[in-house]
């Protein structure tokens, strides 16, 4: 018992490292002044890129100076905003994946790594049968 009780027991958790998400550190080398999501990275490029080809009906319509606080605003609010976003308990971009599969995979499922299809039913040859009656059951 003495041996039993002096040895200890070793043993890791990682929960912590589970409770924060993936982050970008570098891109190409370069290092941004925060760390980015993959997430993030994609609604920065996209709310950017939605801004630059919507501006000539919103831009001109604003005075410069607002328009420009809205232009370098938006996409930082939205990138900021989708940081802790989650979805049915997952992240943003983790639930997207799982839509992408859900959509793309066959709906009946695989088999043999292709997907199901049932067989068509197919009607079985008919010929005419014809009833031999006697005298007694004709009508």
């Amino acid at each position: 018992m003495a041996e039993d009780q002096s040895e200890r027991i070793t043993c890791a958790t990682y929960t912590h490292a589970r409770r924060h998400p993936m982050v970008i550190g570098q891109i190409a080398g370069w290092t941004p002044p925060f760390q980015l999501t993959p997430t993030q990275i994609v609604v920065l490029l996209v709310s950017v890129l939605v801004e630059s080809q919507t501006w000539r009906w919103w831009g001109p319509h604003m005075p410069r100076s607002t328009a420009v606080l809205v232009a370098l605003g938006v996409p930082c609010l939205l990138t900021w905003t989708v940081r802790r976003g989650r979805l049915e308990g997952r992240s943003v971009m983790r639930t997207t994946a799982g839509w992408l599969l859900f959509w793309t995979r066959p709906r009946g499922g695989r088999v043999g790594g292709r997907g199901y299809r049932p067989a068509r039913p197919r009607l079985l040859p008919t010929a005419p049968v014809f009833i031999a009656c006697t005298e007694e059951q004709q009508p």
